[in-house]
Parts: structure tokens; sequence; C-alpha cells
């Protein structure tokens, strides 16, 4: 595995991103433990606690995913690419990028044609 040089902004920018991730996580832990209490001991809930939930939620995907891509931390199953030869792996993993690549495109898409009726209405 390569070293990188992580340089003063880098640091500035995991340091953001693994704040935010560790306030959309207490935020989200808050929010559901406030709403059950409500509802368990007061007999009435708070109407935008899952919404709020599932938004924060939803950040802490993606910010997670930025940042297990950054760290090199995701899960790969390697038993074929690591009897590859090197530039074999090199043409697999910019396939795999490729792909995925793809893949978020056609996500996009997807969502443009879902949501752009309700947004032009």
């Amino acid at each position: 595995m390569q070293k990188q040089q992580i340089t003063r902004f880098g640091k500035v920018v995991d340091n953001i991103e693994e704040t935010s991730i560790a306030i959309c996580l207490g935020l989200m832990t808050m929010i559901t433990f406030i709403n059950v209490v409500a509802r368990y001991v007061f007999s009435d809930n708070i109407l935008w606690a899952k919404e709020a939930t599932e938004f924060l939620f939803a950040w802490l995907v993606l910010m997670g995913m930025s940042y297990g891509v950054k760290k090199h931390v995701h899960i790969g199953v390697d038993v074929v690419i690591s009897h590859l030869s090197k530039p074999a792996k090199k043409f697999f993993a910019l396939l795999s990028v490729v792909a995925c690549l793809v893949f978020a495109v056609l996500l996009m898409i997807g969502a443009w044609k879902y949501w752009y009726p309700f947004a032009t209405e």
C-alpha cells in the first residue's frame, strides 16, 4: 500500500469529515432517545424526529463512504485479484472504478427522472 503524504489542508478536511460523522451519529442517537422518552413517558412524540434521523443517516452514510474510500477501509474480496499480474490488477481496478461511476450516473438519472416532476409542479 502506498504511503500518502497528508497536507495540512488534507488534515483539516479529515478532521471536518470525522467531526461531521460523529455529530451526525450523536444527533441521531439523541433525537431517537428523546423521542422514545417523549413517546413512552409523556405519551407524545416529536413530529420531525423520524425525518431528521433519516436525513442524518443519509448524510452519515455518504460521508462514511467517502471516509472509507479515503482511508482504504472498505471490505474487498481479492482472492482472484491477488493472483493476477500487476497490469491485470491495474486493469481491474480501473474497471471497478468505471463500473462504480456508471452505477452512480444511473442512480442520478433515476433520481432525476423520479424527482424532476415533483420539483417542477
